[in-house]
């Protein structure tokens, strides 16, 4: 039987990337061309995405899709649909603007009074001028941070409302906490109540049962399909501190809390008769508050998943199509509230493949840490290098339903200077993070330029690199193909900081993260629940100790970023662990207090005695990856360090995968690498971007900046082709120079280069299109086997020799080889395409500095 990489090799591989089309009642004629040329890329599925739509739902909606399913059988595409009338999800085509107040969104605030006592009669009034949706629910009076029994009465205005609070306070300063329900909120007041299961069926009504009823005779054939885009509480938007980090943690002093009657009951139900005397401690970061907010953070991101995803998954999945999507990650919202969703694996556990996606430049490359400016703000690109991708890949292997996928939404909002090279740099990026699904944002139908969240893709043929974007795309889908349907190694669990931050002080995961990945130590975030639930999640301890298995991901340790508060689940895991033999790695410092037991639910926490942690090992972060790497946890062993070498193994049918990317955008990798076991790493080389032959490969490894490889370990390759080493001749020109426009195969007259340079700032200044360079060269005498090396490219470079095409390179290293040469003069003609940012200006852009244009080299054939 063929083996499966020489099946991809040879051409036989599946679908793996899904764009967006956005549609805002476009011609069909102008729809019919776009999904052509999705097609024409390689691209075998899409997803429509109302931008919005001006009838969504709607007679001409449906017009719209019906007209995209016949396209689509003829090109052999699939559809997926975003499932609302405008991202982000939750807006349920408006639906919610006219429902009844009980199926709104609603929320838990508070106003806290300072009374100083005794004072008899002491009124509060409880109408509020600036919002007649508000209801009162309850008051809690505090003394010195603690409760105090007061007296009160409610007096009702003529209406019968809540009007008046009254009250005697005590001598000494009475603090009264009053609380409130609101259907007011600062951000995306008209959307569902993610915490109400009957509010969330809203979206269910307005967009899922009418596609359902239109087009159901193609759920689970043409239409593949249903995509969230961004879901989360909403219950404020919140901002954004000056280190990147949304400030919607629970415990913020001014925070309206999500809320509903199923959320009541089941925090009534877990606080007992001290209910109403713990709730102001939602709204502190205080220890005696570490009990409470962690109960209602569990609660209600345990009804996000129930009301919401999983309620849309269930429906999905009873009609025959999947469910798919993504919430906000961003500036650490995925554990957070506001815009986020409280706990990424639940908020994804509805989902048929985890999700993340990237957007505004949140990944720099050459740059994984430290604060990176986007005009609005900056981005922590700790987090997006080493959390974010992890997030997602950690949930698919850790879930059975998602079978191993995990989708990035990738490309979107960059701006025009992102071109291929970047592009393939991000894809990359998410491959050998764990990522086998992708979502490129987007293909608009717009007039050119929409300057919606660009790049876009074709762009009604103005995008001159999209003549190459299907060799990206056919790079993604074989890599992809390469990387599902078997297992990653990740030797490392890091646990998710989520359970530990709602609580009290807790480090990101982020910290650990880059330390192992920078050292080519592989890892799964895990979450607290998976030592809590046990329908869930299976949990073994191996009993000689090499380590355990979480829903049957294999892990060899247990690592505990530094946190101030840890539960008992965890605790117990890591005693039983340790017991056997397992390593159990604690950060920085061991947890001191625990936020659930007895203790904890009378106190607010319960200290953490020595015996408990008797068996975690302390250690300090800047410590972990060389203490697991003597331990012999590494992917790959290099013969000196490579900080930005990374490295995933994966195992499938039988055969073993080594993926290794250079994510150094200036400087080249050069080392000899091993297994951990010390074993040398043999076999044969895939190069599945330029699709040349596997090359035998014996762990001397070479990667240009922004290359990648497959490494099949056991299987043979042919010998390499010549490389810089070998002897050069160098082709100094002169060279003529021609520009054509996007949209035209017509070049301009040529202008003579003495020398090679960036041809933006003085030749071709505002010029966003192909320049063809032409030269010639003289080989002295006859070589068997060469390459052509051009050195430094913007962007994209096609090259001819006397008239056949050697191939097209989007990125570096920009090398073609060209077979057998004879003695004499050659005719070189390389074709080398910019990016649109030199030509049109957009506002992601403001921040990102423009590349040089044309071939910078030098050339040189070598061989």
């Amino acid at each position: 039987m063929t083996a499966h990489y020489q099946q991809v090799l040879e051409g036989t591989y599946d679908n793996h990337v899904l764009p967006f089309l956005w549609m805002k009642g476009e011609s069909h004629k102008t729809i019919a061309e776009y999904l052509e040329k999705i097609a024409g890329a390689d691209i075998h599925e899409v997803c429509l995405e109302s931008r919005p739509h001006p009838d969504f739902c709607g007679e001409g909606w449906w017009r719209n899709l019906r007209f995209v399913i016949d396209e689509c059988k003829q090109l052999g595409l699939k559809l997926w649909i975003l499932d609302d009338a405008h991202f982000p999800t939750g807006f349920a085509n408006g639906a919610v603007k006219e429902a009844v107040p009980e199926l709104r969104k609603i929320v838990l605030t508070h106003r806290t009074f300072d009374i100083v006592g005794p004072t008899s009669a002491a009124s509060i009034a409880l109408a509020n001028m600036l919002d007649k949706t508000e209801r009162f629910y309850g008051v809690t009076f505090m003394q010195d941070g603690s409760p105090v029994d007061v007296a009160y009465r409610v007096i009702d205005d003529a209406d019968g409302n809540p009007s008046r609070l009254v009250f005697d306070a005590p001598a000494g300063l009475t603090q009264a906490c009053v609380m409130f329900t609101s259907g007011k909120t600062s951000y995306n007041e008209d959307y569902i109540n993610m915490v109400d299961r009957t509010s969330v069926a809203q979206l269910i009504d307005a967009v899922y049962e009418p596609h359902f009823e239109h087009l159901g005779d193609e759920f689970g054939k043409t239409i593949l399909g249903f995509f969230s885009d961004e879901p989360g509480f909403a219950n404020e938007k919140g901002t954004t501190g000056p280190d990147g980090i949304s400030d919607t943690l629970i415990g913020k002093a001014t925070a309206p809390l999500p809320w509903s009657a199923e959320l009541e009951r089941r925090l009534r139900a877990a606080l007992g008769e001290r209910y109403l005397a713990e709730l102001p401690h939602l709204w502190d970061r205080e220890p005696a508050g570490a009990h409470v907010r962690h109960v209602y953070m569990d609660i209600a991101s345990t009804l996000y998943k129930e009301c919401f995803c999983d309620q849309l998954g269930d429906w999905c999945r009873a009609r025959g199509v999947q469910y798919i999507g993504h919430v906000i990650e961003d500036k650490d919202c995925h554990a957070r509230l506001g815009v986020g969703a409280g706990h990424y694996f639940r908020a994804v556990g509805g989902q048929d493949m985890a999700g993340v996606d990237i957007v505004i430049n949140q990944l720099v490359p050459g740059m994984d840490r430290g604060l990176h400016s986007y005009g609005r703000g900056v981005w922590d690109l700790e987090f997006y290098n080493y959390v974010l991708p992890k997030l997602g890949s950690s949930a698919a292997h850790l879930d059975p339903k998602k079978q191993g996928r995990c989708m990035a939404e990738v490309f979107g909002a960059f701006g025009w200077h992102e071109g291929l090279r970047e592009m393939k740099w991000i894809a990359d990026h998410f491959l050998v993070r764990g990522v086998n699904w992708f979502v490129p944002h987007a293909f608009s139908m717009a007039a050119f330029p929409d300057w919606d969240c660009p790049p876009h893709f074709y762009a009604h043929g103005q995008n001159p690199q999209f003549a190459h974007f299907g060799q990206l795309m056919s790079y993604m889908n074989r890599t992809a193909s390469l990387l599902s349907g078997g297992r990653a190694t990740t030797p490392v669990a890091l646990l998710y900081h989520a359970d530990a931050e709602w609580t009290g002080e807790a480090n990101f995961m982020q910290h650990a993260a880059s330390e192992l990945m920078r050292a080519q130590v592989d890892f799964d975030i895990v979450p607290a629940e998976a030592f809590e639930d046990a329908g869930r999640y299976a949990v073994e301890i191996a009993a000689d100790g090499s380590g355990f298995g979480v829903n049957g991901q294999a892990y060899r340790c247990l690592v505990m970023p530094g946190a101030e508060f840890v539960g008992g689940a965890v605790l117990d895991f890591a005693a039983r662990a340790a017991a056997a033999g397992v390593a159990v790695y604690a950060l920085d410092e061991l947890p001191s207090k625990r936020y659930d037991g007895d203790i904890a639910a009378r106190e607010g926490f319960a200290s953490v005695d020595a015996a408990a942690v008797a068996g975690i090992k302390l250690l300090a972060t800047a410590e972990l990856a060389g203490t697991l790497a003597d331990a012999g946890m590494q992917t790959v062993v290099c013969a000196e360090s490579q900080p930005w070498l990374r490295a995933l193994r994966y195992e499938r049918a039988g055969e073993t995968y080594l993926m290794l990317v250079n994510e150094h955008p200036k400087q080249g990798i050069s080392t000899q690498i091993a297994l951990a076991d010390g074993t040398p790493v043999a076999g044969a080389r895939l190069d599945l971007l330029n699709g040349t032959d596997p090359a035998a490969f014996d762990g001397t490894l070479e990667l240009a900046p922004y290359e990648s490889c497959i490494v099949v370990l056991g299987a043979t390759g042919s010998a390499g082709a010549a490389t810089a080493g070998d002897e050069a001749t160098c082709v100094d020109g002169p060279w003529a120079v021609a520009f054509s426009a996007p949209g035209t195969d017509a070049f301009g007259e040529s202008v003579e280069l003495a020398d090679l340079h960036d041809l933006s700032s003085a030749e071709f200044p505002g010029k966003a299109g192909t320049f063809r360079y032409r030269a010639s060269f003289v080989l002295g005498e006859a070589a068997t086997r060469t390459v052509i090396d051009l050195g430094e490219v913007f962007e994209t470079a096609t090259v001819t020799l006397d008239g056949k095409s050697l191939g097209t390179r989007i990125c570096p290293p920009y090398r073609f080889e060209a077979a057998a040469l004879l003695a004499g003069e050659h005719a070189l003609t390389i074709d080398i395409i910019n990016t649109l940012d030199h030509a049109v200006p957009d506002m992601f852009g403001m921040t990102e500095p423009s590349d040089p244009s044309g071939l910078l080299g030098p050339v040189r054939v070598l061989g």
